[in-house]
């Protein structure tokens, strides 16, 4: 039986500092629109239609808006590790990637009272140390990399990437990947950014971008039944305006396959038990 994963990346107003170094009223405003407005219109929608989801929140965001995060974990939805101010660990020392790591584990059981099980890297992208620290900080899986589409595996630590010669792989350690992939994420499709630094100029064919999503998930469940379809959503972008719609019809396209719906922690547990 075909399984589905929505999971929400709840950057608010870190995604702008951490990742893209802005801070102007426009960026913050955008944050507020995501945290205020869009979440708890995806959170009615989400109960409405019985589906319980993950939420990556940086520490930053859970300390600034305590009460929406608040209902999120009521609501009974997972709530996973998304760094503190959205920093990309790629950049950091192995010392600095532990102490964002500790800033957004504090967080999370300070405001929510919640271990999070699960790991997500902001910008999808992991230090040489990545894996090996959250293996040693009690994380059960990873959901920031891309060698699969719809199963599951195990993370390894130590690969040599050489130039001139094969990759030396390194072992596994015991942390499973939730895989994920930049096509099934709605922020680089949606949000029109424009930086000193970037300009990511939104898509303006959203309707064929949601025809592209319903696509992939018709082919997990007609070539990998047993597949675990991960989608990955943003607040400020898929819960803007009727962009919600998008959303909806996913999950009654899910619901007219037969898919079970599932937290990214509970499907990795039902993973680890038969493999």
């Amino acid at each position: 039986m075909p399984t589905v994963c929505l999971s929400f990346d709840f950057d608010a107003i870190s995604v702008w500092i951490g990742t893209f170094g802005v801070s102007t009223p426009q960026f913050v405003s955008r944050g507020e629109y995501g945290a205020n407005v869009a979440t708890p219109r995806i959170l009615d929608l989400l109960e409405r239609e019985g589906v319980q989801a993950t939420w990556y929140i940086p520490g930053l965001d859970v300390d600034t808006y305590p009460e929406i995060c608040k209902r999120i974990r009521d609501a009974g939805h997972e709530i996973g590790h998304h760094g503190y101010a959205h920093e990309g660990p790629t950049s950091l020392s192995e010392q600095a990637e532990r102490d964002v790591l500790e800033r957004g584990l504090d967080a999370l059981d300070r405001v929510l009272g919640v271990r999070p099980a699960g790991y997500r890297s902001p910008a999808f992208d992991l230090s040489p140390n990545s894996t090996r620290l959250l293996a040693e900080y009690g994380f059960s899986y990873d959901s920031s990399m891309m060698a699969h589409d719809f199963q599951f595996y195990r993370c390894r630590t130590g690969d040599v990437v050489h130039s001139d010669r094969a990759v030396e792989f390194g072992p596994e350690v015991d942390l499973v990947e939730a895989p994920v992939t930049w096509t099934l994420d709605d922020f680089p499709f949606t949000e029109m950014v424009l930086t000193p630094q970037v300009f990511i100029p939104a898509s303006t064919d959203v309707e064929g971008l949601a025809q592209r999503w319903l696509s992939d998930l018709d082919f997990m469940v007609e070539v990998e039944p047993d597949g675990v379809f991960t989608q990955t959503f943003h607040p400020q972008s898929i819960g803007r305006a009727a962009r919600l719609r998008i959303l909806e019809r996913i999950i009654r396209r899910a619901k007219d396959h037969g898919a079970t719906f599932s937290t990214v922690g509970a499907a990795v547990d039902t993973w680890k038990a038969t493999h």
